[in-house]
């Protein structure tokens, strides 16, 4: 019964998720995919990048690796201009990227209160379930 209970909450949390790693960061409010390329227009597969957050342009935000199309995707907690810099060998590529501020609905991530209260919903369910199971085991008499 164990099994059933954690698929199901990976379920509850993953499914309303564009992609699964979007389920891991509570906080984003944006999604942003970023290609970087050398300087001949070939992907930048397995690079390096840092990604720095608007107006802290020294501590760095995020750190991962590009796909092998060059591709880096991260979220967001806040609108403005976001740096990212990917290095592969003896190359770097800088993008600048303005996030939110447009008036459009780009919101990609979840609340995290509803995250949260959904978690807390299921952890009920699970605590309710133990207790009427244990209460139909007890002999009465």
């Amino acid at each position: 019964m164990p099994i059933l209970y954690f698929l199901t909450v990976a379920l509850a949390v993953l499914l309303p998720c564009k992609a699964p790693a979007a389920g891991l960061d509570l906080f984003a409010t944006h999604t942003v995919t970023v290609q970087f390329a050398t300087q001949d227009g070939k992907p930048m597969a397995d690079a390096e990048v840092k990604v720095y957050a608007p107006g802290d342009p020294t501590h760095v935000y995020k750190i991962g690796r590009t796909d092998k199309n060059g591709k880096f995707d991260f979220g967001t907690d806040r609108d403005g201009m976001w740096t990212a810099e990917a290095r592969t060998g003896g190359e770097v590529a800088r993008a600048t990227l303005r996030v939110g501020g447009t008036g459009d609905d780009q919101s990609s991530g979840m609340s995290p209160y509803l995250l949260i209260g959904g978690l807390g919903v299921l952890l009920l369910m699970a605590v309710g379930y133990h207790v009427l199971r244990a209460r139909s085991r007890t002999p009465r008499g």
